[in-house]
């Protein structure tokens, strides 16, 4: 317990955090100043999950990188054009948490086969769930401009430091490396679809109002797949949305202008970089305002209702995956085989 509570209060140096930062930050602030310029704040929404293309495979040499984020910046693509028809097509509750479900079992499988990291569908079920459930007056088609210009500047922004590092960064060779094992990966897009099926369902149920914020929650703590790490993934993460939200109620008083919200969204977006590899609660208290804020320049929605139901839902979400994750791995798996395989008792004769 001490072991915990400390390791929840060291935060490691910062060193080569900043600069991974800046760039993320720098291709969300990109479009989005595009995009107000245009006069199109309708879809900066689309923007801004593309620009999340520049989280993955930061910490990559440049040509991996590339790679890596050309790959999810295509599924960023998909799961956001996905959404947006969701939202112009119309759609029930219900079925959002069915779609959210498959979106997670295949976008895991393709993460986990094309070993893009960060793991996992966290942040495409942020961008299929959000922009499903938002309002949208526009076309998929300039949804789907919008997402790929925006994920585009990011791959070029994660390639740019090429120019700057081919002086002096070695030409590294492509490792060898045993190819996925389908059973693990099956097993691990299992417990996804699991936990945001339950958590979806569960905040239909009990009825917050943001049901998508409880899926998105259950996400988070898969990624650390085994039982010792998952509680305190779920810990960090619940913690850290308190501290967002708590954030969010501040910035969400003042009526920024749209220039001020991007700039707004960029600054804590690069707070959030900065610290999601060194302290992902820190960074959730800086991450939680992005997710609270980017409907700011289309829509106003009510301060306590939007901060209330993040927290509530973001406790659900995470506290079914913490569940899920006890269940499917290490012993929790071992006893519900026992259970399975267990023969149901004989009937009593009749005479």
């Amino acid at each position: 317990m001490k072991q915990d509570i400390r390791g929840f209060l060291a935060v490691p140096a910062g060193r080569g955090h900043r600069f991974p930062a800046v760039r993320v930050a720098a291709g969300m602030l990109i479009p989005l100043l595009v995009l107000i310029l245009l006069g199109r704040t309708d879809l900066t929404m689309c923007a801004i999950f593309g620009s999340l293309t520049g989280v993955f495979g930061r910490s990559e040499p440049h040509w991996r990188r590339l790679r890596h984020q050309a790959q999810s910046g295509v599924l960023m693509c998909l799961t956001v054009v996905a959404g947006v028809s969701m939202s112009v097509a119309g759609h029930g509750d219900w079925e959002l948490v069915a779609a959210a479900t498959v979106v997670a079992m295949v976008i895991s499988v393709a993460a986990d086969f094309l070993r893009i990291r960060p793991a996992g569908p966290f942040t495409y079920i942020f961008a299929f769930t959000a922009t499903a459930a938002a309002p949208f007056a526009g076309s998929v088609g300039e949804a789907a401009l919008a997402v790929s210009g925006s994920a585009a500047t990011a791959v070029l922004l994660g390639i740019a430091g090429r120019l700057h590092a081919r002086r002096h960064t070695p030409v590294l060779l492509r490792q060898q490396v045993p190819p996925p094992e389908a059973a693990r990966i099956l097993a691990h897009s299992g417990r996804y679809a699991a936990a945001v099926a339950g958590a979806g369902s569960l905040a239909l149920l009990l009825g917050p109002g943001h049901s998508y914020w409880a899926m998105l929650a259950a996400c988070a703590p898969i990624a650390a797949a085994d039982a010792a790490h998952a509680p305190a993934r779920a810990s960090h993460f619940i913690l850290g949305t308190y501290g967002g939200v708590l954030l969010s109620a501040l910035l969400l008083q003042p009526g920024w202008s749209p220039v001020q919200l991007a700039v707004l969204l960029a600054l804590l977006q690069f707070g959030g970089e900065v610290y999601v590899i060194r302290h992902y609660g820190l960074a959730m208290v800086f991450l939680t305002p992005v997710a609270l804020l980017m409907t700011g320049f289309v829509s106003v929605q009510p301060v306590w209702e939007l901060t209330v139901d993040r927290a509530v839902e973001t406790t659900i979400g995470a506290l079914v995956a913490v569940v899920v994750i006890l269940l499917t791995t290490g012993r929790g798996a071992e006893r519900v085989k026992k259970l399975l395989r267990r023969p149901a008792p004989a009937a009593p004769d009749r005479q």
